[in-house]
């Protein structure tokens, strides 16, 4: 019989047998939204009653949802419950004792130091006394008294410079032992630093060695996509590494662990909701990034926001990586054992490793920007079972910036902006002798025209979309047309205009387009 007892409290008197143990961490799911614990472990029973403590697991688990598997039909378990132990955690009372050993280190220290600093202090009080009866002696010749008088000068001068040394010593010691104070003060006011044990009570019907499983879920750990993306030189294959941006902050130690990482949502208990009336409230929600992300709780959120540099801390597992496909949800599981410490920085997973083919070419927008970009194009991701993260762009070995993927966009390509190549040349004026304004009837009359001048001072032959724009009408009042345009592919529902150039080297490219704006003399038109 395979035993799956779920939570419970039980506050009755137990008189029976007591065992404290420990378990071993088996794997670990870590979801979007949390992760799920499975540890196993070995007991001995006694027959009759028994009270197990499982010690040292995350103050952080969620009570509903701790299981705790036994494959046999000699135990009847009777309650299963969750406390506080603040004297469990391992890993932070090293840390206590170790600041605790410093500060009584520290402390010693002082104390020889202040026992230094009294003697010198007597031994110059002394010298004071005998200089003062130096001075109204009269057995001494001059020679002789003025010999002992820089004597005594000089050795005051020593002590005074042993007691400055001294008191500057012990100056930086306290200062030393405040930081020590504040740390052990710290660690022992986060709540972070306690554990928790489990507590088991259960009937054997006869002794023995029985192993046991034990799995709870936490709130307190997550993952999210996100992106290298190397291009090591133009016309290059990009390299794609897909990693998972991970946390955990149990205040557990995940030591060389089987992990998997789960695209799907983590159920919090196995307790079916209850049924809610729903009602309409007037509330006024801030259209924000924490906003459009209210599920997420505060630590995946700041996980998604931070600006951590993936490199620093990252693992390279991809080789290792396998794709597990079940219904709507994807789980990658490592064959290697990993370890994630119990803090708020994140570390980076490698999932999967893709070269993408690419195609390059150049970008300007002279109205808003003169400069020329060049732009790198591949294709849709939504056939690579990846998730919308975001990302860092390396470029011929340098970062340049940040991007954010989204397998899911109904866009044809992903575009992304590599760098401004200044050795192409981009001028926009407006043509004066072209341009007027004037009244025709009841209406006015708007004419502008636009030269643009490109030149290649690159030694080789560049692709180049250049995009402009003529302004579209609101209102049937207002009638906007095109005279002229360079051959340029035009959109009339949003005025854009597109050149699609090959400049060969020393090139010099001239594009001219024109427009008229037609609108009642009584109307104001703006932005034209």
């Amino acid at each position: 019989m395979f035993l799956n007892i779920m939570f419970f409290n039980s506050n009755a008197q137990f008189t029976g047998n007591v065992i404290k143990t420990l378990s071993k961490i088996d794997n670990i799911i870590i979801y979007n939204n949390g992760a799920s614990v499975n540890r196993t472990g070995m007991i001995n029973l006694e027959k009759g009653t028994n009270k197990i403590f499982i010690s040292n697991l995350s103050p952080k688990l969620i009570s509903e949802s701790i299981q705790f598997n036994v494959k046999s039909n000699d135990i009847i378990i009777n309650s299963i419950s969750k406390q506080a132990n603040f004297l469990g955690n391992s890993y932070n009372n090293s840390q206590v004792k170790f600041i605790g050993d410093s500060i009584q280190k520290i402390n010693d220290s002082i104390r020889m130091k202040k026992v230094n600093l009294e003697v010198y202090n007597q031994e110059k009080d002394l010298l004071d006394q005998n200089k003062s009866v130096l001075k109204t002696s009269r057995e001494f010749i001059i020679d002789d008294l003025m010999d002992l008088t820089d004597y005594f000068n000089q050795k005051i001068k020593e002590i005074q410079t042993n007691i400055s040394k001294v008191n500057k010593e012990i100056f930086d010691l306290e200062k030393m032992k405040a930081s020590l104070q504040k740390q052990m003060s710290t660690i022992k006011s986060n709540v972070n630093n306690q554990a928790s044990d489990v507590v088991i009570q259960l009937t054997c019907s006869k002794e023995g060695e029985f192993n046991y499983d034990l799995s709870y879920n936490t709130l307190q750990a997550g993952w999210v996509p996100y992106y290298d993306i190397r291009i090591e030189e133009i016309n290059s294959p990009i390299k794609l590494t897909y990693k998972a941006k991970v946390y955990q902050n149990t205040s557990e130690e995940w030591s060389d662990v089987k992990l998997s990482l789960s695209t799907g949502k983590l159920n919090k208990s196995n307790k079916a909701p209850n049924f809610n009336t729903q009602f309409i409230k007037n509330t006024t929600y801030r259209k924000d990034t924490k906003q459009k992300n209210r599920n997420i709780s505060a630590l995946q959120l700041d996980l998604i926001e931070s600006d951590d540099e993936p490199n620093q801390n990252s693992v390279s597992s991809s080789d290792f990586t396998t794709v597990d496909y079940s219904g709507t949800q994807i789980k990658y599981n490592i064959s290697i054992p990993y370890s994630i410490p119990s803090q708020k920085s994140p570390i980076f997973i490698e999932i999967q490793e893709l070269d993408l083919k690419a195609t390059y070419d150049y970008y300007c927008y002279p109205k808003v920007d003169k400069d020329v970009f060049l732009m790198c194009h591949f294709n849709k991701l939504n056939k690579m079972n990846l998730l919308p993260g975001s990302g860092q762009v390396y470029f011929e070995g340098k970062s340049i910036g940040a991007t954010y993927l989204d397998p899911f966009s109904n866009k044809k390509t992903t575009d992304l902006s590599l760098s401004r190549d200044v050795s192409i040349i981009v001028e926009r004026s407006l043509e004066t002798k072209l341009s007027s304004e004037s009244k025709v009837g009841d209406n006015i009359k708007i004419e502008k025209s636009y030269i643009i001048t490109l030149k290649n001072n690159k030694n080789k032959i560049v692709n180049l979309v250049l995009i402009d724009q003529i302004p579209v009408s609101t209102k049937k009042s207002i009638d906007v047309q095109l005279t002229e345009s360079s051959e340029a592919n035009y959109s009339k529902n949003n005025g854009k205009l597109v050149w699609n150039l090959e400049l060969k080297p020393d090139d010099i490219i001239i594009k001219k387009f024109s427009f008229t704006v037609k609108h009642p003399e009584k109307d104001k038109i703006y932005n034209y």
